[in-house]
């Protein structure tokens, strides 16, 4: 019972003050626009960071987010990094006492004018959000006691709205990829546990659906769109009049919303796929980990004026705070895909995206099997097994291997050698390899299964974790 009564007092405690914000506060967003210089043409890259913490009782936080960080991002040169909020802690030593404290804020400044530097990134790339931690005790956001305005990138900047955009353009605009972030704190900053969730109101919908339709004048030129915020949808409340995030992102049909929050031992399990169905179940609201739904088996309508799918993932990263995680997020000719890097054994020497085909445990979706199914897909965007691949060192050899599992053994089909598409302007090497791909359909979405190696100069070899994949778009379940 005391449980249930703490989490109704999340719920209805912050609501009141999110329909006082609703009423008193002024949104505006901000919109920029970034043409991405040199190849590869066909995929973007960003990173996210997430949950930092940074604490005056645990200066390691701080302390590794300066000495791995910055290499990293050198070397995986992102067009954007997106750092998804609780920049501090503003926690006592015995987690009694919430309030921000200004010595973790001008650490964190000092430590993010350091890892721009050194990373030799421009500072306009980067967005921090505020999250829960960033707004203990913050009775009003813009008064004295609000640092995050101060001292963040996005304050510094004079990102000053609850909504914010970027566009990432390829081909002098032919490609389009928009990143819209979102702050869902409370206006009057509660202490612990009461501002657990996530309070948007409808004012701030209203933005993000503005923001989120900003090029769907231009039919022609689609936009991709990623969305992220600090909170996941599951601790994100309803507006005044009863709408959601989950309502605005479905209209938009979303490629994800990324977030944090829950740090790595609930987000790392938090990849969640929404699709606007009479069979999605409201009784799994809250806490749905690794929910795979497969297209409807009724019949397929291929006309181009056919309703779109309306859906997106959901996928919630691990935090800094301890297990020093960092996400690389590509989309490549509009698929998305994503890999999370543990740093805790300290920096790496190479990483490898694979971005097509994609994993079909998270990365699927039914706009893809309809597409798949109808032949409405962009077929060079198949023809090609693609991976990114970033290192410290010369690459010497990437290989692609695909493994089939029909007979409950990995038995090796594919074993062949990458091309490196780029040149020596290249942003970053992405590296393919022909396949007939229509060799791969099958009913199964986790039959066969992709892994990516790679040898640098100094003979050391990166491999990627096993990933299943489906070329007609349906959701693996392992």
């Amino acid at each position: 019972m005391g449980i249930l009564l703490v989490l109704l007092l999340c719920l209805i405690i912050p609501i009141c003050y999110a329909q006082h914000q609703h009423q008193t506060s002024s949104f505006s967003s901000r919109r920029t626009v970034i043409d991405v210089k040199h190849g590869p043409d066909s995929v973007v890259w960003a990173v996210q960071l997430s949950d930092l913490h940074f604490s005056v009782h645990h200066p390691q936080r701080a302390i590794d987010f300066r000495n791995l960080v910055p290499p990293a991002l050198s070397m995986i040169n992102p067009s954007l990094v997106l750092i998804t909020g609780d920049l501090t802690d503003g926690k006592s030593k015995d987690l009694l006492v919430m309030k921000q404290n200004e010595e973790e804020w001008v650490e964190y400044k000092n430590v993010m004018e350091d890892v721009v530097k050194r990373s030799g990134l421009d500072k306009n790339i980067f967005y921090d959000l505020r999250g829960n931690h960033d707004n203990f005790g913050v009775p009003v956001i813009g008064g004295s006691l609000d640092f995050y305005s101060k001292y963040s990138i996005n304050g510094q900047l004079g990102r000053s709205g609850h909504v914010n955009s970027v566009t990432l353009t390829l081909q002098a605009g032919k490609r389009k990829y928009l990143f819209v972030g979102l702050d869902s704190t409370m206006s009057v900053g509660l202490r612990g546990p009461t501002n657990l969730f996530g309070h948007p109101t409808d004012q701030l919908l209203a933005e993000v659906d503005l923001e989120l339709s900003q090029w769907d004048s231009q039919p022609l030129k689609p936009a991709s769109k990623i969305s992220f915020g600090h909170f996941p949808l599951s601790f994100s409340a309803s507006s005044q009049s009863g709408k959601t995030l989950k309502d605005i992102f479905l209209k938009h049909s979303l490629s994800a919303y990324v977030c944090g929050h829950l740090h790595s031992r609930f987000g790392k399990n938090l990849k969640r796929y929404h699709l606007s169905s009479h069979r999605f179940l409201s009784s799994q609201k809250f806490f749905q980990f690794n929910l795979n739904q497969n297209p409807s088996e009724g019949s397929k309508n291929c006309s181009f004026g056919a309703p779109p799918v309306q859906e997106f993932w959901e996928w919630e990263m691990g935090d800094w705070r301890k297990t020093r995680a960092m996400r690389i997020l590509a989309i490549d000719r509009g698929h998305v895909s994503f890999a999370d890097i543990d740093f805790k054994s300290g920096s790496k020497k190479t990483i490898i995206l694979p971005t097509f085909p994609l994993d079909s445990r998270f990365m699927s979706t039914s706009s893809s099997h309809h597409e798949y199914e109808c032949e409405h897909m962009l077929p060079s965007s198949y023809e090609t097994v693609r991976a990114l691949v970033f290192s410290v060192s010369p690459i010497v050899s990437v290989v692609a291997k695909i493994y089939d599992t029909r007979y409950e053994n990995l038995d090796i089909v594919v074993d062949a050698p990458m091309t490196n598409l780029g040149d020596e302007s290249s942003r970053g090497d992405l590296y393919a390899v022909p396949w007939n791909y229509k060799a791969f359909q099958d009913p199964s979405a986790d039959r066969f299964w992709l892994q990516i190696e790679a040898t640098d100069i100094m003979g050391r070899t990166t491999m990627t974790e096993l990933r299943p994949f489906s070329v007609n778009g349906l959701h693996g379940n392992k």
